[in-house]
């Protein structure tokens, strides 16, 4: 093949900030009683924009759901409702009245209650999972019935109010309620049932007084196992109580600033606390009879909002957040020591970025109204100081967040997807070209429906995913383009991880082309329909997470990726699809089938390449921690295909197999409780500190990378060993320069656009001054 040049556009003018951290929460109440750590253990991080994430900490920590905010809606409180054999529930609060419950299957809000009892300032589950209180600005503690199931909030009781906001709160069982209030006082509330004190104030302890204001108590935290409570108050200071007797038992003082958030291990020997001074400090309580603060680390850059930990014997976890906008995932067992993983500071699963090669637009939407398109120029000259130019920005007056948003191919038409309404705009260039001209298309049907996915299959049909998950075609075009075209695809079965957590079983990521639609839901289920007859047919149902799908038109595939880091090449008969007629009671008998995410190579389902290279991966893919956010087809060769994550970005040849490697099994290393032991791989074993990178100063460069090396030959797959490759170099590209990635795509021929955010860019309020250690 004749030699080419890859030209690199390293973008960084795109200004998207992503929210603050403002709580974290696990599903799951540490347990050192069970051998094995549960399926459907999730964590949930709430920002200060607020949207809500859902991550998995199987598979190297990755994202599988959104729930997206809106105007003035911050995150302030997060909890789970946790019962066997029911749907897991989550439970926020933010800066109003009202407890919202959220609908894990579409991301709606379920339901939202309000108090009646003054702005809350927390939130706290009681250990039955039937039960919430929740503190308020007014001094109130409002306790929450929850027992009916999802959607229910009832009023309980109201506990004997008080003067003083409740900035904290937490529970002993059921029966007493800990808050840690604004006059620098803990109170202790009776709630048992049937008792006649119940709602009572039972104790009150009174922390150390501030010289010129008054202290608060920002974080409370109950230790059943040592019937003690710790607090975390504004001076700085963490002191332990005894719980029976309402005495103080030990003080420290080991922060510069407010302690905001404690949490500790699944034995209460180990506390930790973190606040406005960035640093985690640890307290022990072993051979001693007394508390010792036993060690501190400084993995932030600004201050620490939330921690929360999880620990069981096959997991160990410490999360924290803050105004970073990224968190940190350490051990609890070996925190001195341990390592610990820093996450991207974006991570593109939410799909804020859009590149278009047509009219070489960038866009980017934030938030509930913001939403930027950048034209780039031609230009390779690396000495040019702006090679791109704003031309268009647009400023809408919807309170909820943009869920998602998609432009034609000729990059005319802009569509703009909310969980309410969806928004259709003309992009039209002015005389002088410079700017764009904006006009507001109407239509009625979009108006009043809103969208979680959105493609185009032309310039003028559309295919949209509603959050309830029913998928339409609509030709923006025609006469009748305000009325649906419904497509159907077949309702999977029920299982114990999907009744668990709903969302498994939605749709969570789709692909138009001329003739089918490609459909993936979380669990792994891949389904094709026809856009010509409607038919729908089930692909295949994978083992794992699917992170990502592509349709390869010209070959007729499509390319899949999961969350453990394999790629599938599935083939797509069309032929087959349109003239299936018996789609419905195909689907009928496999409901009685168990789809426990096997793979099945039969009925030529998987190509050739991916039979012969699916467990043959190059090390540097399987071992990813970051998940691929995108798949691009190379303009020039359908067989080179290029993947993307927020730290990396890599091209496998489809036309050449990948050289054997040796399978030996590496024996299984523990790294210090970042890994899971029970048969789950919840991180890679091959964890390794992370540390910010040195970024460039320039907004706007041009790499020219030869490629001569790395582009194979082409030649015909025949199936054998001489079409198998001597090197590795030959069919595999990897390069971890481009980095944290927000969107990467072709911009023109032979032209790769790298949209980066690096956070030295990100405006962010001054982080505490530590004082520098003397020596």
């Amino acid at each position: 093949m004749p030699s080419q040049q890859l030209a690199v556009h390293r973008a960084r003018f795109v200004d998207y900030t992503p929210g603050n951290i403002t709580a974290l929460s696990f599903s799951h109440q540490s347990s050192m009683k069970s051998r094995l750590t549960p399926s459907d253990l999730r964590l949930a991080i709430g920002r200060s924009n607020g949207d809500i994430e859902i991550w998995n900490p199987r598979n190297n920590w990755a994202q599988e759901f959104l729930i997206h905010g809106g105007k003035d809606r911050s995150i302030e409180g997060l909890c789970w409702s946790n019962i066997s054999g029911e749907p897991l529930r989550l439970f926020s609060i933010g800066g109003s009245t009202v407890v919202t419950e959220w609908d894990l299957a579409t991301g709606l809000p379920l339901k939202n209650y309000d108090c009646n009892a003054g702005v809350i300032w927390s939130l706290a589950i009681n250990n039955s999972q039937n039960k919430l209180s929740v503190g308020c600005d007014n001094g109130t503690v409002v306790i929450i019935d929850i027992s009916g199931g999802p959607g229910v909030l009832e009023h309980d009781t109201i506990l004997t109010r008080q003067e003083s906001r409740i900035l904290s709160v937490t529970w002993n069982d059921d029966n007493y309620v800990i808050g840690g209030c604004s006059d620098g006082r803990i109170r202790v509330w009776n709630v048992m049932q049937g008792n006649l004190e119940r709602g009572k104030l039972l104790h009150t302890m009174k922390v150390d007084k501030a010289k010129r204001e008054s202290t608060l108590v920002w974080s409370v935290l109950y230790l059943p196992l040592k019937n003690q409570i710790v607090s975390g108050d504004s001076t700085g200071s963490v002191k332990f109580w005894d719980f029976q007797y309402a005495t103080l038992l030990q003080t420290f003082n080991p922060h510069n600033a407010d302690v905001l958030c404690l949490t500790s291990d699944a034995t209460n020997s180990n506390v930790f606390s973190a606040g406005v001074d960035r640093k985690i400090f640890q307290f022990s309580h072993h051979d001693t009879k007394k508390w010792v603060n036993s060690s501190n680390r400084l993995l932030h850059g600004n201050d620490i909002r939330s921690i929360a930990s999880y620990q069981s014997n096959g997991a160990d976890f410490l999360v924290s957040g803050g105004l970073e906008k990224t968190f940190v995932i350490t051990s609890l067992s070996s925190f001195a020591h341990g390592n610990y993983r820093k996450m991207p500071f974006v991570n593109a699963y939410n799909k804020n970025v859009l590149v278009n090669g047509t009219q070489r637009f960038v866009v980017m939407w934030e938030n509930n109204k913001l939403i930027k398109v950048w034209r780039v120029g031609q230009d390779r000259d690396e000495n040019i100081e702006h090679n791109y130019k704003l031309v268009c920005k647009l400023t809408l007056k919807d309170e909820e967040n943009i869920t998602t948003c998609a432009m034609s191919p000729d990059g005319q038409v802009l569509i703009v997807g909310r969980s309410s309404n969806t928004k259709v705009f003309f992009l039209q260039p002015t005389n002088n070209g410079n700017k764009l001209k904006i006009t507001k298309l109407d239509n009625d049907l979009l108006l009043k429906t809103g969208s979680k996915l959105i493609k185009f299959i032309d310039n003028s049909q559309v295919v949209i995913c509603t959050h309830d998950d029913i998928l339409f075609k609509l030709d923006l075009e025609s006469d009748e383009d305000e009325e649906m075209d419904e497509l159907k695809i077949s309702d999977l079965p029920k299982t114990k991880s999907s009744i668990k957590v709903p969302y498994l079983n939605k749709i969570n990521h789709i692909d138009a082309c001329k003739d089918y639609v490609i459909v993936s839901r979380a669990c792994g289920a891949v389904d094709v329909v026809s856009l010509s007859t409607g038919n729908n047919k089930s692909l295949v149902r994978l083992m794992n997470s699917i992170t990502v799908i592509k349709i390869n038109e010209k070959k007729s595939t499509v390319i899949v990726m999961t969350a453990d880091n394999k790629v599938y090449e599935l083939n797509v008969n069309v032929e087959a699809l349109n003239k299936d007629s018996n789609q419905k009671k195909q689907d009928e008998t496999n409901e009685d089938e168990d789809i426990e995410m096997e793979e099945d190579f039969s009925e030529g389902v998987f190509t050739q390449w991916s039979k012969n290279n699916v467990d043959n991966l190059p090390k540097r893919i399987q071992t990813l921690k970051e998940k691929c956010n995108g798949i691009i087809i190379d303009q020039s060769n359908p067989n080179l295909i290029w993947f993307w994550g927020s730290t990396w970005i890599s091209r496998l040849d489809f036309s050449v197999d990948l050289p054997l490697k040796n399978t030996k099994k590496s024996k299984k290393r523990s790294r210090e409780g970042l890994t899971i032991t029970d048969e789950s791989n919840f991180m890679d074993s091959k964890q390794r500190n992370d540390e910010d990178d040195e970024d460039e100063d320039d907004e706007d460069d041009i790499d020219m990378d030869n490629l001569n090396d790395i582009l194979p030959h082409s030649s015909k797959n025949e199936n054998t060993d001489q079409n198998r490759a001597k090197s590795e170099s030959q069919v595999f590209y990897f390069n971890d320069k481009y980095k944290p990635n927000l969107c990467v795509n072709f911009i023109g021929t032979n032209e790769l656009i790298t949209v980066e955010r690096p956070m030295v860019m990100v405006k962010s309020s001054k982080a505490f001054d530590l004082p520098k250690l003397v020596f």
